[in-house]
């Protein structure tokens, strides 16, 4: 049987560094049918050369120089361009494993309705030292995680054309993240897969400050302040999520209810009767806490 196309969507800017590395890897990957759209979004570096020697050597490499629109508006407007039967999002910087493809489309090819695959990663530094295999245990997706928390990493995420079709109908001006919208609509329309496995050297740029101390203070101090950094960019992305998305009823109001918690009686109700599920049980504790404050959305 013919294999399906699948297309690779990498946006680049100012990344001549590892640029070529990870070009490479998806030159190298076991899945033959696979064509490669890369969209510069306005570099001034050396990007642009790499591009144009790869797009002169390789047919499958299509390349759009174009001006600087920023990284979330760059992955939408490649995902308008893209045709193909399964949907892949590609980072600047990473290195795939050369089954990284193949094990998503085995994931992907038996599900008929709307359906996003994701895939767990392998930590690496900038001079391509694991810091961490298999980084995270195994997660659970949902719409209820969705609303308030990204899992699916873009550059493990693969979509097949149902979805990729129903996104394009209505590309958002308020998404947080490409991957984070695509989450929401796949689990709003369809399915998710996470595969707690491994297919790529996910690269890791200066200290993370989450889950850098051993103690637990500095811990939740560090939480806390990375998802209060989401505070009034998820409100925007719900509500334009709630007015683009509409009937499913328990999830309309699912989404209704987080966004009523600003008021008194929004927030009691959120409080006792909590919809929503963050992956970490100290993350829930403090989203939970931060709602109360006033500072979650």
């Amino acid at each position: 049987m013919e294999q399906q196309k699948v297309q690779i969507l990498m946006s680049t800017y100012n990344g001549e560094k590892y640029l070529r590395e990870q070009i490479e890897s998806l030159l190298s990957q076991t899945y033959s049918n696979i064509e490669i759209l890369i969209r510069d979004d306005g570099s001034k570096d050396g990007t642009i050369s790499i591009l144009e020697e790869y797009s002169q050597n390789y047919p499958s490499i299509k390349v759009f120089k174009e001006e600087n629109i920023g990284v979330v508006n760059s992955f939408f407007n490649l995902l308008k361009k893209s045709e193909a039967g399964y949907i892949a999002f590609c980072d600047q910087d990473d290195i795939w494993l050369e089954n990284k493809v193949e094990k998503a489309i085995q994931n992907l090819q038996q599900i008929k309705e709307p359906a996003l695959y994701c895939s767990n990663k392998i930590l690496i530094d900038a001079d391509n030292h694991v810091i961490a295999e298999n980084h995270g245990k195994y997660l659970s997706p949902s719409f209820e995680n969705a609303v308030v928390e990204c899992i699916c990493t873009g550059c493990t995420t693969v979509l097949n054309q149902k979805l990729a079709q129903i996104i394009r109908q209505n590309i958002p001006k308020h998404a947080m993240m490409h991957d984070w919208w695509c989450y929401l609509v796949a689990t709003y329309h369809g399915k998710v897969i996470f595969d707690e496995n491994s297919y790529i050297w996910y690269r890791q740029h200066g200290n993370n400050e989450i889950g850098a101390s051993d103690k637990f203070l500095d811990t939740v101090k560090a939480k806390a302040k990375h998802l209060k950094k989401s505070r009034g960019k998820l409100e925007n992305q719900l509500r334009e999520f709630h007015e683009l998305y509409q009937g499913d009823k328990e999830k309309d109001t699912l989404v209704l209810d987080i966004l009523n918690t600003k008021k008194f009686a929004g927030k009691c109700k959120m409080l006792l009767h909590c919809s929503f599920v963050r992956q970490s049980k100290l993350d829930q504790i403090i989203a939970k806490i931060l709602l109360l404050i006033n500072r979650l959305l």
